[in-house]
């Protein structure tokens, strides 16, 4: 993990991860402060929340050019660790502008709005299943 500008990140603290297009891997953003904290090739959080920003999104889509407008909010636990360690992770998530408006399951299509864990790894999104029913996921997407 790359600290930035000597900033540090805590296990237990909230965070918000998204992948970085212009450095490769992710960044780990302060929740609260929205600074920048740490860049890595591959992070775990839980109690995730996905958010996407669709103005920002708007903005992708018309003017063709990479903004962060699109993360994984929740509290971070650990960085750089390998793929092979969770291999108990069934979930496959992705978000691409151009395709879609959410986060989406990839076997399912069906739109995620949390999960209980996640490990960013490579240009890939691994779950763990939140404990909720569609119906839940579904009154989510509404708000």
């Amino acid at each position: 993990m790359e600290f930035f500008k000597g900033r540090t990140v805590k296990v237990g603290q909230e965070v918000d991860v998204y992948r970085n297009l212009h450095h490769g891997g992710y960044s780990i953003r302060c929740s609260r402060s929205k600074m920048v904290l740490a860049r890595c090739d591959s992070v775990r959080i839980t109690d995730c929340e996905f958010r996407v920003s669709e103005p920002g999104r708007q903005k992708v889509l018309e003017f063709k050019r990479k903004s962060v407008h699109a993360y994984i909010k929740g509290i971070y636990v650990a960085a750089d660790e390998a793929l092979e360690d969770h291999s108990d992770m069934t979930r496959v998530i992705y978000y691409n502008p151009y395709e879609t408006d959410l986060f989406k399951d990839i076997t399912t299509n069906e739109p995620i709005k949390k999960m209980d864990e996640v490990f960013c790894y490579g240009k890939v999104v691994y779950a763990r299943e939140k404990e909720i029913n569609s119906k839940e996921n579904e009154q989510l997407s509404l708000l």
